[in-house]
């Protein structure tokens, strides 16, 4: 199995809060060169924005820096074509999403599936250099009969056309929870998942120690295809800085669970892997109060993680299937990876370090 690393463009382009991410580029020209230059394989954008720069312009782009792309694609709100506010529209031929308060389950599901379709097919403009669509499906207060009539018609669909969608377990959407997920997925055999745990620790209100989620993420690992790696914690889907010794904990105990994704992956036998690291702009990012002025700068922290999970692919699955990410001038300390076993093994518990540890992390990055 080969991985491949995928640069997210959320908090990178001007266009998508990049600006006061403090991102070192701008527009999507410097963007996708700056992403060939740091060895990355693709970028991941929502597909209306692919409207908004022009779809002919960013397919040449993206071909001239020989960049793979996957779309993410959403069934309601402000980020779907049929909607106006951000990155234009409503674009013509795309369905109106559904309002807010609508109380017709039938007509919700319905406007739901009719978004959905108009934007996997709209992605197949770019068939000969996608990777994959990730779906945003449904809202966390469907009813399970709504969910699975949407999944029923939607799964349908991507088979009939030999679509390749993932559905992401996102707070939110209707797979928001990971109790949810456990009683849900399986009804579908053939519903793939895009994994973002950083959700799922948050709407548990837990921590990487916790063995009954270890036991839901293990369980449905052999469902998933691809991995957003943000690190979440207990009161909230993002920790300010990962690479900050008191979030090291957390680090690789998320770093345990997308180890057992990986696992999973080359025991299915899939040959590719991909994941993106999506730690998000501001608000997502927690600011210094009155100022707004990021506590990490996500461009580095992201850049970071993808490092890092290159070398830990190399561990597990040899140097010569891993990514070719290259370390830029800015994102910190060398990586170092040593998230241990599964809890479920018995072999490692995830703890906060003691003080001495925290000091030699601290002086790490100083001298870094």
């Amino acid at each position: 199995m080969k991985l491949e690393s995928y640069r997210c463009l959320w908090g990178v382009l001007d266009d998508t809060d990049g600006e006061i991410a403090m991102s070192p580029v701008h527009t999507i020209e410097e963007t996708l060169a700056l992403c060939k230059k740091l060895g990355y394989d693709g970028v991941e954008l929502p597909y209306k924005l692919t409207l908004y720069i022009g779809q002919q312009k960013l397919k040449e782009l993206l071909v001239t820096n020989g960049l793979k792309v996957n779309f993410v694609i959403f069934t309601d709100n402000v980020v779907v074509p049929g909607a106006g506010l951000l990155w234009g529209g409503p674009y013509e031929g795309y369905t109106t999403p559904s309002e807010p308060g609508e109380t017709d389950k039938d007509l919700l599901v319905k406007t739901h599936l009719a978004v959905f379709k108009e934007q996997v097919v709209g992605a197949q403009y770019f068939k000969d250099i996608l990777g994959l669509i990730n779906s945003h499906s449904l809202k966390d207060y469907f009813t399970v009969p709504m969910a699975e009539k949407f999944f029923e018609q939607a799964l349908a669909f991507e088979k009939e056309h030999g679509y390749f969608v993932v559905h992401e377990g996102h707070r939110k959407r209707f797979l928001h929870s990971p109790w949810v997920a456990r009683d849900f997925v399986p009804k579908f055999p053939d519903l793939k998942l895009c994994a973002d745990l950083s959700h799922w620790i948050n709407v548990a209100e837990t921590n990487t120690e916790d063995v009954d989620l270890t036991q839901v993420i293990e369980d449905l690992a052999p469902r998933v295809w691809h991995t957003h790696c943000r690190v979440g914690y207990d009161h909230g889907p993002q920790v300010a800085d990962p690479r900050a010794p008191e979030w090291l904990p957390y680090m690789e105990g998320h770093e345990r669970w997308w180890d057992a994704i990986w696992k999973a992956q080359a025991a299915r036998g899939q040959q590719v892997t991909t994941m993106i690291a999506e730690h998000g702009p501001p608000n997502y990012q927690p600011c210094l109060p009155y100022t707004r002025t990021p506590i990490a700068k996500i461009w580095d922290v992201n850049h970071w993680i993808s490092l890092r999970r290159q070398v830990r692919f190399a561990e597990l699955h040899g140097a010569e299937n891993t990514s070719k990410i290259i370390p830029s001038d800015t994102q910190g300390f060398e990586p170092e990876t040593k998230p241990g076993d599964s809890i479920l093994k018995g072999k490692t518990r995830c703890g906060f370090r003691d003080e001495e540890e925290i000091d030699k992390g601290i002086k790490r990055r100083k001298v870094a």
